[in-house]
């Protein structure tokens, strides 16, 4: 209750107890009046104690949740910062495996494929990419410094170790416009274009930006249509050629999802998307390429033109396949199949084989 409205029930109160003053001879219903405004009067000095004593605790809980909200961001910063922490700890785990690697595998004496995996490293990849790839253009040469990289995000892919530490020039393509223009800035002597890649416009899109004929690499990572968009090219030839493939399809079956130009990854559950790694490389063989190597991580095959290195053999896909961490540990937790998954929910899974 408002001490406002306090104040004009204690000033009628006090009227009442003015009509009821001493010498007066009440009557009955006079004295049965005054009693009971006694006991309104106790009941309203006890209300107002109670509101004082409420109005007491709800500042005590303003006062709590202004340093529970205090705590709350202290934690979210707390958390950004363990994340970034993380981040560079991975980095820094990934560059001393690299050099554990280089130091004691010692690569040149390991066969294919063990001999480009370990020399694998990350400076700018996601994983081992950069090394892997470092590898092979030591031992094929490099011809025009020229990329092109579809799916680049904003750190530039697979191409960004030679766009940021050699100097190469390529196309970057990303969907996201937000994330083109930060590739556009971190390498500016890229093109960088934010584009919706399909198959119907893969090959206008390299040919209107001039990446026609031979290329040193071609990655690919769309996370949907990759197998679609990769038997699509014929404008350029790469020399060597990155895909992205699905490792949950595992390593025997050649398969892809459909072709749909409105795919997008996040319509569907994470498994769903992409095409298995025997699938991939039979679509290469028939594009005259070999599989040469796999990351160990299980996210990334390496293809090399057949014209190209031939002390280095082709690598079948079945001994190549590794899953990666998370699928594995996620089909040992959940028990998840992607055939399974696909049949019960109505999705298509297409064999190329």
């Amino acid at each position: 209750m408002a001490s406002a409205q306090r104040r004009v029930l204690f000033t009628m109160l006090d009227r009442l107890r003015a009509l009821l003053a001493p010498g007066r001879q009440p009557a009955a219903s006079e004295q049965k009046l005054s009693h009971r405004l006694a006991r309104i009067e106790k009941e309203l000095r006890a209300l107002a104690d109670r509101q004082e004593e409420l109005v007491s605790q709800l500042k005590q809980l303003l006062t709590a949740r202004d340093g529970i909200t205090r705590v709350e961001e202290h934690v979210r910063d707390l958390s950004a910062q363990h994340e970034d922490v993380s981040r560079q700890l991975r980095r820094l785990r990934a560059g001393v495996d690299g050099l554990v690697r280089a130091t004691y595998l010692q690569p040149e004496t390991l066969p294919y494929p063990q001999r480009l995996i370990a020399s694998g490293f990350r400076l700018h990849s996601q994983n081992s990419e950069d090394g892997i790839l470092l590898a092979l253009f030591r031992q094929i040469g490099v011809v025009s410094r020229r990329f092109v990289e579809l799916g680049s995000g904003s750190s530039g892919g697979n191409a960004a170790m030679f766009a940021a530490e050699f100097g190469w020039t390529g196309l970057m393509v990303e969907g996201d416009p937000g994330k083109a223009g930060m590739a556009g800035r971190r390498f500016p002597q890229v093109q960088a274009v934010s584009a919706w890649i399909t198959p119907e416009s893969v090959d206008n899109l390299l040919t209107e930006h001039g990446f026609t004929g031979e290329v040193d690499l071609l990655s690919v990572d769309v996370d949907g249509n990759d197998y679609w968009v990769w038997q699509a090219i014929t404008a350029c030839s790469a020399r060597v050629v990155v895909l992205e493939y699905n490792s949950m399809f595992g390593p025997d079956r050649a398969v892809t999802i459909p072709y749909d130009p409105t795919f997008s990854r996040r319509d569907h559950r994470f498994c769903y998307f992409g095409a298995s790694l025997t699938g991939l490389t039979k679509l290469s063989a028939s594009k005259g390429y070999r599989l040469v190597a796999v990351d160990p991580t299980g996210v990334n095959a390496f293809f090399l033109r057949n014209d190209l290195a031939p002390e280095i053999p082709a690598a079948d896909p079945r001994n190549a396949y590794r899953i990666s961490d998370k699928y594995n540990d996620l089909i040992r937790r959940k028990d998840i199949d992607v055939y399974r998954w696909a049949a019960d929910t109505g999705r298509q899974i297409v064999d190329v084989g």
